[in-house]
């Protein structure tokens, strides 16, 4: 996000110009927000989020349309944005597609300045909330296969040289940081190397 507190948050408005959809706008510039412009064709949003990069991005409709949520879940995955819409109806079958489009969908009838600001301020932290569970997620995942990486290696020598698993573990150690390597990426070019045909004892004496 590159809005602050003490920064005006930038929103975008999606979806197809109404005779009344001045009060949006209004209500998000009372609640201190700045709206870059609408966007009402589709086609075109992923141009105008790509150029203008909001904060933020509030689709307005009469009712949520299941193209449209699929088109918002491919937006989301290639740039993603917290996603806000604001439908005047909806059931819980909505509600679901829209969470699985990474869109905060609400049922609104009446727009003010307060509840607009308290509905993009929930969209803000659930998107910042999501982002961080990825972000573990990946790291957790990554974690798990740097461990694998390094015990492969390991058994890799142990198999070749005779070490001890200790043994082996010390010296892949000492060699990354010869390297100036992290050991997992160390360990990676160690199993890289020995797929190609290099030997055990080449590669733990190399350096």
């Amino acid at each position: 996000m590159s809005a602050t507190r003490d920064q005006a948050v930038r929103v975008l408005i999606a979806g197809a110009a109404a005779a009344d959809s001045r009060p949006l706008e209004t209500a998000l510039s009372q609640a201190g927000f700045t709206v870059l412009g609408r966007e009402t064709d589709e086609s075109a949003l992923e141009a105008r989020v790509r150029a203008l990069e909001p904060d933020a991005i509030i689709i307005e409709a009469d009712s949520p349309a299941r193209d449209t949520l699929e088109h918002l879940a491919v937006l989301h995955s290639r740039w993603p944005r917290p996603m806000l819409m604001l439908c005047g109806e909806g059931d819980a079958r909505a509600t679901r597609a829209a969470a699985q489009a990474g869109v905060s969908f609400y049922v609104v009838d009446r727009l003010s300045a307060g509840m607009v600001r308290s509905l993009v301020d929930m969209a803000l932290l659930h998107f910042q909330d999501r982002q961080q569970l990825a972000r573990e997620l990946q790291e957790a995942r990554q974690a798990l296969d740097d461990r694998r990486v390094i015990d492969d290696a390991k058994c890799l020598l142990m198999e070749r040289e005779g070490l001890s698993e200790a043994d082996a573990y010390h010296r892949l150690r000492r060699l990354a940081m010869q390297r100036g390597q992290r050991l997992a990426d160390f360990a990676r070019a160690v199993l890289s190397a020995a797929g190609r045909g290099v030997t055990g004892t080449a590669i733990a004496t190399t350096g």
